[in-house]
Formats: structure tokens, C-alpha cells, sequence
């Protein structure tokens, strides 16, 4: 029997797009489109972002340079439209420029919250994540994480009473484990789950002043939750229930209400479940290979610039001596290790009934395994743990080291090695992971995993340390950002208006 809550998502699920949009639209030239595409594809190269954070990350860059480079004095929603149309975000000829209008408010808000005291940054973040929302409504995704989240939170269960914000740190989790959020996506959603009201956009100054107060205390409560380490923990013990969820969510935007009749018919339910599956499982092997590819060529650039900058005016003005050895080996070592852990990911399709029999369950009501989160252990344990790192660390790190002084590394080049090996190997789990999506997590590990797991922990926590610190320093980004995209923006715009201008005025040259 269907349980209550798969009925309610049915029932709330849309069956059919909006209406048709009326116009005018947003259009420009063939060719214009060509090279803002092929722009964007070069600057993915050398700004790596994970692919569902690719547009977003488009979007914030487009309204920072309309509002705080460029300081145009146009519609900044109809050059926002533009932008993205011109860069293959967004469909030409079908976007209507009424849009624009909703963007200015969205934009207008979130700059008048920044200067209440919001970090730019941040609300350039808020603003692209509501852009995105609106100009990609995807209601359904919404409604299921929110079943999720509704569905889990019962049998999460934290054995120290004394940790606060339980009930966000389980939405939080949800959120990570089902959507991928990164942390600004993370913050905009608590920010949602705290301050409801700050998603409406048609309000006034007065308003927005007296939400003001409201936002920068929930995001202190937000940024309290996001950077709690059970918020991690929560989210890996769910993975295979999310997986569960993602099933129904594809279910449910091919069929919209008619798939209650899909959920009533256990077989076609199960027929239907194994199909998405194993048609996701071969899609995942497909962007795990794109997004590596991508990741491979950014850091093969960013070893070489290191290389030209760093290590070979050190070996040749200081030691007096180059070792291309060391030169070479840094330089094509990581991302071809990189490249090793991308492309060599079994194949095949794992765990298929295993999820079947999942997505039955929660369809059905069944009640999901309790998850216990147990409170950190006493400060003698933290000792013991604590010890026990320090030795991995130095066991990992030190057989690394003693190979590389073996091959005659000098300082700069052994610092250079350890940061892109840890960035490499961090990054590297992650993509991995990624390509797993829609495998569910083994219950028992093999004993070689977890001997391994214990060896590469250390340098896989040190590179996540290093990518939180360091994510923002990208030389190629800054440049592309301050001496290429401006310029190169306001040619395609010069160009553009010249190709309409001949399309208009061609028949009168004959």
C-alpha cells in the first residue's frame, strides 16, 4: 500500500510545464552564442567547479562584474539575461525579456542586505542561488528533499543531548547528501528555514530593514550548523536513503501526479526503478570522465605556472643548479595520478536491487534503520585518537618524504609535491564519489580498504584543508576575471550589435 506522504508528493507534483512565454525575447546573433559558449568552456577549464555548481558559479561572476566592474548603468537584469543567453545558459530567442524585471528586485535585495552588514561575497552568492531558482524552477526537487528531510529526521537519533540545533544539522545533512550543496548552497537554505520571509522579493527598504537584523542572526546560527562536523557525518550514514529519494524524484518528473498509479503497481514500480538506475549508473561514468578531464587539464596548467614561477628561478638563481627530474616529475606526477583515479573507476552496475528494494520501502511507509549519532568521546579517547593520527600522519607523510629526498628534491619542490598530492588525492576521492552517486554504500568495507583508508586519511584531510583555505586564490581566474572578461565582454556586445545592424541593412546594399 502507497504510504500517506508518497500520495501528498503526487498530489503536489506538477504535471505539465508553465504556459507558453510571450514576448519580446532576448536574442542574439549565431555567432555571438559560438564564442560566449566556447568562452565559458575555457574558463571552466581553469576555475574548476563541480557541474551543478558551473552555472551558479556563471551567474554570480556575471552580476559582480555588471554591478561592481563594468558599473553599468542599464537594466542589470536585462544585461544578466543577455549574458547568459549570449553564453549558452540559457536558450535564444525563447527567454522573455519580462524576466528581467523579477532579476533587478532579486539583485536589488540581496545588494541592499549586503550593505546591512551581509558580506559581499555571500550576498552575491544568495543572489545568483535565487537567479538560478527562478530561472531554472525545479519545484519537484524541492518537495522531495523536503520529504527527505521530513522522512529522516524521526530516526536520526543523537545520543548527546547536549548538542544544539539538532533539527538543522539533520536538514543540513539532507541537503548535502541529496543535492551535493556546497557551503554558500548549504547557508542560502538554513537562511530559507529560519527566515522564510526572505525569499519575497516585492518589498521595500523599510522591509528589508527590519529582515536585516533577522538574516544576520539566523546565518550565525547557519554558519554555526554548516561547519559542525556531524553535519558530514549524518550526511554519509544517509547516502543510500537519499539515493532511495533521487529514484523517486525521476519517477515523479516523468509521471508528475500519474505516478501514483506507477507506485500502486509493485512490478512496473521496480521495472521502472531498475531502469533509472542503471540509466544513471552509465551517465555517472560519463561526467566522472568529463569532470576528470577538466580537472586534469586545470591542474596541469596551474603545476606548470608553479613551476615557471616557483621552483625553477629557486633551483636555477639559488641552488645553481636545475633538476628536471624534479621539474618533470612535479609537473605531469600529479595530474597524471589525477587522471589514474578518475578513469580506472569500475564499471557495471552495482547495487541495483539493493535500491530497488529501498525505493519500495520508502514508497510503501516502511520505516527507515535508526541512525545513531554517537556524542564525541571523553578527552582521555581524544588523547588516544589524537596519538593515533599524529603516528598516521608521520608514517604517511614520512615514507613520502624519505622517497623524495632519495630522488634529490630540494625544499621547494618537495612543498610543492606534498600540497598537489594532498589537493590531488582530496579532489581525486571526490570526484570518485561523485561517479558513485548512484551506487549505495557497502555495509561491510573490505579489511584493504580500510588499511588503505587509514594510510591516505592524513594527506586527504590535509588537501581538504588546503582547498578551504586556499579555494579563492586562482592567478588564472584573476586574470581572466580583471584583464580578459571585461574587455572581451564588451566586444561580443559591440559584435553582436554589428552582425544585427548587417542582417537589417543587407538588402539594401543590392
Amino acid at each position: 500500500m502507497v504510504s500517506e506522504e508518497m500520495k501528498r508528493l503526487c498530489g503536489l507534483s506538477p504535471d505539465s510545464e508553465a504556459g507558453e512565454e510571450i514576448g519580446p525575447f532576448i536574442s542574439v546573433e549565431h555567432l555571438t552564442g559560438r564564442f560566449g559558449a566556447m568562452y565559458e568552456k575555457v574558463r571552466s577549464l581553469v576555475d574548476y567547479k563541480e557541474y551543478h555548481l558551473i552555472r551558479r558559479s556563471a551567474i554570480k561572476r556575471i552580476v559582480n562584474r555588471q554591478l561592481y566592474l563594468e558599473k553599468s548603468s542599464q537594466d542589470v537584469g536585462i544585461a544578466l539575461l543577455r549574458d547568459l543567453v549570449s553564453s549558452g545558459y540559457l536558450p535564444n530567442n525563447k527567454v522573455p525579456e519580462a524576466k528581467s524585471t523579477p532579476l533587478l528586485q532579486i539583485i536589488r535585495k540581496w545588494t541592499f542586505l549586503g550593505k546591512g552588514g551581509l558580506a559581499t561575497s555571500l550576498s552575491l552568492d544568495f543572489a545568483a542561488i535565487e537567479i538560478e531558482r527562478f530561472l531554472y524552477p525545479d519545484r519537484v526537487t524541492e518537495l522531495v528533499v523536503d520529504s527527505f528531510f521530513r522522512s529522516s529526521e524521526p530516526f536520526v537519533l543523537y545520543q548527546d543531548r547536549s548538542i544544539k540545533n539538532q533539527s538543522l544539522i539533520t536538514y543540513a545533512a539532507c541537503r548535502r547528501s541529496f543535492l551535493s550543496e556546497d557551503q554558500s548552497g548549504l547557508l542560502y537554505a538554513l537562511l530559507l528555514f529560519l527566515v522564510p520571509e526572505v525569499v519575497r522579493n516585492d518589498v521595500n527598504d523599510e522591509k528589508l530593514s527590519r529582515i536585516s537584523s533577522q538574516v544576520s542572526f539566523a546565518l550565525k546560527t547557519a554558519e554555526s550548523v554548516t561547519l559542525n562536523q556531524l553535519v558530514w557525518t549524518v550526511s554519509t550514514r544517509l547516502k543510500n536513503h537519499s539515493l532511495y529519494h533521487a529514484v523517486l524524484l525521476e519517477i515523479l518528473r516523468s509521471y508528475g501526479k500519474g505516478a501514483e498509479l506507477v507506485f500502486e503497481d509493485e512490478e512496473k514500480l521496480r521495472e521502472i526503478s531498475r531502469g533509472i538506475i542503471e540509466k544513471k549508473q552509465s551517465q555517472q561514468k560519463s561526467i566522472l570522465r568529463k569532470s576528470g578531464k577538466r580537472a586534469v587539464i586545470y591542474l596541469l596548467l596551474t603545476k606548470i605556472a608553479l613551476g615557471l614561477l616557483l621552483e625553477f628561478p629557486y633551483e636555477y638563481f639559488i641552488l645553481s643548479s636545475v633538476s628536471y627530474f624534479a621539474l618533470g616529475t612535479n609537473a605531469v606526477f600529479h595530474p597524471a595520478l589525477l587522471l589514474s583515479m578518475v578513469m580506472f573507476v569500475g564499471s557495471g552496475k552495482r547495487g541495483v536491487e539493493r535500491v530497488i528494494d529501498g525505493v519500495s520501502a520508502v514508497v510503501h511507509g516502511k520505516e527507515m534503520k535508526r541512525v545513531f549519532i554517537r556524542p564525541p568521546g571523553s578527552s582521555t579517547t581524544f588523547f588516544f585518537v589524537a596519538c593515533f593520527y599524529v603516528l598516521l600522519f608521520a608514517a604517511s607523510f614520512g615514507a613520502i618524504l624519505w622517497a623524495l629526498v632519495a630522488l634529490h628534491f630540494n625544499v621547494v619542490s618537495i612543498l610543492l609535491f606534498f600540497v598537489f598530492l594532498t589537493l590531488v588525492s582530496y579532489f581525486g576521492l571526490r570526484i570518485r564519489r561523485g561517479a558513485r552517486r548512484w551506487e549505495p554504500d557497502r555495509t561491510k568495507p573490505s579489511t584493504f580498504g580500510l588499511v588503505w583508508n587509514l594510510f591516505v586519511f592524513p594527506i586527504v584531510q590535509t588537501g581538504r584543508w588546503f582547498s578551504i583555505r586556499f579555494a579563492s586564490i586562482n592567478v588564472f581566474v584573476l586574470f581572466l576575471d580583471f584583464l580578459v572578461e571585461v574587455p572581451f565582454k564588451a566586444f561580443l556586445g559591440i559584435f553582436d550589435a554589428s552582425l544585427s545592424f548587417i542582417k537589417e541593412h543587407r538588402v539594401e546594399t543590392y
